[in-house]
């Protein structure tokens, strides 16, 4: 590549030769031939994305003494200063916004009941069976098993758009085998299983991919349903958000975002099991869904969850599925338009007519985020777990910024502090994105206003491209938006471009592409604008 080019002119040669933004290899801005910007000791490292599964590695790459994934420079007297704590690991870190972890989770409450738990996912979707569907809590509770089946690469996706979703499947059915066999977990067991492939196929501009992971997901549904008739299982389905049931926009575009759309509740009873309903509401949400289970299995609902029962039961069900179709939501009646109603799938189909079956809000207040903002496998999982609204971070940070709050947080000063200290630079990791739910500007741009209140005049943006709640080439017209916004009295220049697939892995893929982004960001490796 050329080196005498903005960053923005960098980017559209990239489109034109058919790269997107989620996958954009490390850009490197050069001056006189040599990267500027780079990450340093002595420095200060803002790094203004939430959530935390996807922000983890790179973290670590930074923060961890002990890390071992591959080499990195030493950095005594970097201050890494996270939006909000990504993992429990990094406790000790200046965080700008303390983490909400809802206690009396659905998790809690089995494990004090002594049912025996299995968690079952892909490996794309692991982190939401466990750490988030536990209210963000890293340890497993007792008599608690995890199993993670790989997911395939993400270049495989659409010649594998089931991608390991009957996989997932077999091993549940292994979990009530196993159960079954082991007699002291016979009466009592509870399995939650994702399902991940509409969440991962949904985000891919490919009609025919969509209506073939609907259809897996259901035959992997059905022999989820098969064996827990077999083993006595009540299959309790339900999605954490909406996205397969919509391919058309209205204006016609393809849709690749998340949706606002309702979700399935239903119940599948076991053969000769006692009589069971669901009851439907406006204002049913996902809350409602941990209080309807433990109802169902006879576990005292813990005094946190304001989520409702939504069941009446005439008997007692020790053992139940919990399948999470992730990202199926309930679409307009439109074969044009929604591929899960283009898709054969008898099994939802049977759910849903013949019931108990009601739909659950899934996105905005009801889930904790601002309204009309549409939802996520993270506020999703820990919605269902926690069985209450938590506020989100999306929302409270954006009520702080609002406020101004910024400039006075104690975690800020501290970076700002420690560059003036050590004679460092400050950098800003951020989301070129307005409503991801990993980050948006407003939050980088909150911490260059609270630069200029204690006289901080420049800084560095290191901007990670979205490509999902953004358009898949849309990164030039949003840093047209982020010039425009930058505030006066700080000079704030974007020195490295990446997509989202290298700084936010979450897979494990260190060496293929939390290295890649680290080395970018610290030694100036990548293509060079």
């Amino acid at each position: 590549m050329q080196t005498k080019l903005s960053l923005q002119q960098a980017l559209r040669q990239c489109y034109s030769r058919g790269e997107m933004d989620y996958w954009m290899a490390p850009l490197i801005r050069v001056v006189g031939g040599k990267p500027v910007g780079k990450i340093g000791n002595g420095d200060s490292l803002f790094f203004c994305c939430r959530r935390g599964d996807r922000e983890t590695q790179l973290t670590e790459a930074f923060a961890d003494p002990g890390f071992g994934h591959f080499e990195v420079e030493p950095m005594p007297d970097l201050a890494v200063v996270p939006l909000v704590q990504f993992h429990e690991k990094f406790a000790d870190l200046p965080t700008i916004f303390p983490v909400l972890r809802p206690a009396g989770t659905m998790g809690e409450a089995l494990g004090l009941a002594g049912v025996a738990q299995t968690r079952i996912a892909e490996s794309e979707k692991a982190a939401h069976v466990t750490f988030f569907f536990n209210g963000r809590r890293v340890a497993p509770y007792s008599n608690e098993q995890w199993v993670t089946v790989p997911s395939p690469h993400s270049s495989e996706f659409l010649s594998k758009p089931a991608t390991s979703t009957m996989e997932v499947a077999f091993e549940v059915e292994r979990a009530m085998v196993v159960a079954h066999i082991e007699a002291e977990a016979r009466d009592r067991h509870f399995i939650l299983v994702n399902l991940a492939a509409g969440d991962i196929i949904g985000h891919l501009d490919d009609w025919d991919a969509n209506i073939l992971c609907a259809e897996a997901v259901d035959q992997a549904l059905s022999k989820i349903c098969t064996s827990a008739a077999e083993h006595g299982y009540v299959v309790a389905v339900t999605a954490d958000h909406g996205l397969l049931e919509r391919f058309v926009n209205e204006d016609g575009s393809h849709n690749l975002s998340h949706t606002r759309s309702r979700v399935p509740f239903g119940l599948v009873l076991p053969p000769g099991g006692s009589p069971a309903q669901l009851y439907a509401a406006d204002d049913a949400t996902l809350a409602d869904v941990a209080p309807t289970l433990l109802s169902m299995m006879g576990i005292p609902v813990p005094d946190g969850m304001t989520g409702k029962c939504r069941g009446a039961f005439q008997g007692i069900y020790g053992k139940v599925v919990m399948v999470v179709l992730d990202g199926w939501g309930i679409g307009v009646d439109d074969p044009a338009v929604n591929p899960i109603v283009t898709a054969n799938t008898p099994c939802m189909d049977r759910i849903a007519n013949q019931g108990p079956y009601i739909t659950l809000a899934a996105a905005g207040l009801a889930v904790g985020l601002p309204e009309g903002r549409s939802g996520n496998s993270e506020t999703g999982h820990l919605t269902l777990g926690a069985g209450r609204v938590v506020p989100q971070d999306e929302l409270r940070i954006g009520q702080a910024i609002r406020d101004g709050e910024l400039k006075e947080n104690e975690a800020v000063n501290y970076g700002f502090d420690s560059a003036r200290k050590h004679g460092g630079d400050v950098h800003v990791i951020m989301m070129l994105s307005e409503r991801s739910s990993h980050g948006n500007m407003d939050e980088a741009l909150a911490v260059l206003q609270a630069a200029v209140h204690r006289g901080i005049t420049k800084a560095w943006l290191h901007v990670i491209l979205d490509g999902r709640s953004s358009p898949p080439q849309g990164a030039v017209d949003m840093l047209e938006l982020l010039a425009a916004r930058i505030p006066p009295g700080i000079r704030a220049e974007a020195v490295t471009a990446m997509g989202r697939a290298y700084a936010l892995d979450r897979s494990g893929s260190y060496r293929e592409k939390t290295q890649v982004a680290y080395r970018a960001l610290v030694e100036g490796e990548g293509r060079k604008y």
